[in-house]
């Protein structure tokens, strides 16, 4: 079998479908009280989904499907809930000879098999309109260190490589998929947090040759840390942790140039919110070629970002992933939030590896994080789309996120155009309500249009606008 960055296409969709299979039919559906029920309101089975063509037809889902009432408890329920029992009727072969070998001889260690695949040992927090824990198994940290190795290759990093991370220390997938990647690369890795001084007290005690920087806010601390004469010239590889937009792509590239004595590569990192594995951009690219990804640990899918449905011919695209091999939370055609501008099938005409890429990837530009007259506030994007299309009272809306010229704030704007013959006002009072509904939020304003036009510009979509 070839490696798992260098499948053919024959190979990569047999070793998918039989994944599909096994994370549908014997974790998923048996173990998850949220999936187990969002089937059934469908109106399907496991079997109607654990394959490939199964699962593209399965609505995709976010974080307001699971906690509707913005309740994060809610999220318990992608948790996999398996007992003893159900783990002999739906563990893997290999897995299940080994246990129940150890049950007749030792019972503790039969115990500690099934724990280390179906016991919750460890959390992160994901979400962006409201925050929840992710559960990982031990199995599932396993799995997210041996994909650290194969990020390391994707980065072209090596075990003699020292990594020092400027990222806040905060309990996020990507603080902790880093720490394991370089486990499983047998990487020095030194996390002093994100505040100038412990960090310049770190690189001037070793020589780091990967400095780990958070997108927003990246560029001034690489000023910063050059400003202080922190020991970078050692430094061969800039990891940047978001992924960046342009402008702080460019920034932080700025700032690289005070760097003395040394040429870093600048590359991205990135895990998708609710996601446990890391993508990046390849060595060889440098970054030109999107966010490599796993494609024998998950699916990557785009869909429409207004309508959750199938995406059209034309992008930009929401990204929505399911996870394969992964237990404690389980997430099938996750909606991360994430737009792209493609998910390219093709091999990567840099590094060679067949793997599918994100690029043009804006990490969790449908849930804008504004700042309100009435404070901050998570518009997501999403629910607001959801309550404005199929209205019987709305022919034709557009969303218009800006900065107020009054005051600077930012402004939620929705603008709608009602049928003939409906009262303006009776509109606006009700999209406000249904938004508060679905989007746990209020507009800045609802505009009813009175002479047949909306705004129109660039956006997100056709009706999202910034």
């Amino acid at each position: 079998m070839a490696s798992w960055d260098s499948l053919t296409t024959r190979q990569l969709t047999a070793q998918r479908e039989a994944a599909v299979r096994t994370q549908v039919l014997d974790a998923v559906a048996p173990f998850s009280p949220f999936w187990r029920s969002r089937l059934s309101a469908l109106g399907r089975t496991a079997k109607d989904v654990a394959s490939l063509s199964g699962l593209r037809e399965l609505p995709a889902a976010g974080e307001r499907d699971v906690c509707p009432d913005g309740n994060p408890s809610g999220a318990a329920g992608l948790v996999l809930q398996a007992k003893e029992s159900g783990y002999a009727l739906h563990a893997d072969g290999p897995a299940l000879r080994k246990a129940l070998g150890r049950r007749l001889t030792k019972p503790d260690d039969y115990r500690e098999i099934v724990e280390a695949d179906t016991r919750p040992t460890s959390y992160v927090y994901a979400g962006q309109a409201l925050r929840f824990p992710v559960a990982s198994t031990r199995s599932d940290l396993d799995v997210v260190a041996r994909t650290g190795a194969r990020l390391w290759q994707v980065l072209g990093l090596s075990r003699a490589d020292i990594v020092v991370s400027a990222l806040p220390a905060a309990s996020s997938a990507l603080v902790q998929a880093l720490s394991l990647a370089a486990l499983g690369a047998s990487s020095p890795l030194f996390a002093p947090g994100g505040q100038v001084e412990q960090v310049v007290s770190t690189l001037n005690m070793v020589d780091a040759t990967v400095l780990v920087l958070p997108a927003v806010g990246g560029a001034d601390l690489l000023g910063h840390l050059t400003d202080v004469g922190a020991a970078l010239s050692s430094v061969t590889t800039v990891l940047v942790a978001g992924p960046p937009d342009p402008h702080e792509r460019s920034a932080i590239a700025d700032a690289m140039a005070g760097i003395r004595g040394a040429r870093p590569v600048l590359l991205a990192v990135h895990v998708p919110d609710g996601h446990r594995l890391p993508w990046a951009e390849c060595r060889e690219s440098g970054g030109s070629t999107g966010l490599h990804t796993y494609p024998d640990l998950e699916v990557v899918e785009t869909i429409d970002p207004e309508t959750g449905e199938q995406a059209g011919q034309e992008g930009p695209y929401e990204v929505v992933l399911t996870q394969l091999g992964l237990r404690g939370t389980a997430l099938l055609r996750w909606r991360t939030g994430d737009v792209t501008d493609a998910v390219e099938e093709e091999a990567c005409r840099s590094c060679g590896r067949t793997v599918p890429r994100a690029l043009g990837l804006h990490g969790g530009a449908l849930v804008p994080q504004l700042m309100l007259r009435t404070g901050p506030q998570a518009a997501d994007l999403r629910a607001i789309a959801s309550a404005l299309s199929g209205r019987p009272d709305v022919t034709d809306w557009r969303v218009v996120i800006g900065r107020s010229v009054r005051d600077g704030t930012d402004e939620l704007l929705v603008h709608v155009l009602p049928p003939d013959g409906v009262e303006q006002a009776d509109v606006a009072v009700a999209v406000a309500r249904d938004l508060r509904l679905a989007a746990g939020m209020l507009p800045s304003q609802v505009i009813v249009s009175d002479d047949g036009r909306l705004p129109d510009g660039t956006g997100l979509s056709q009706r999202l606008l910034t």
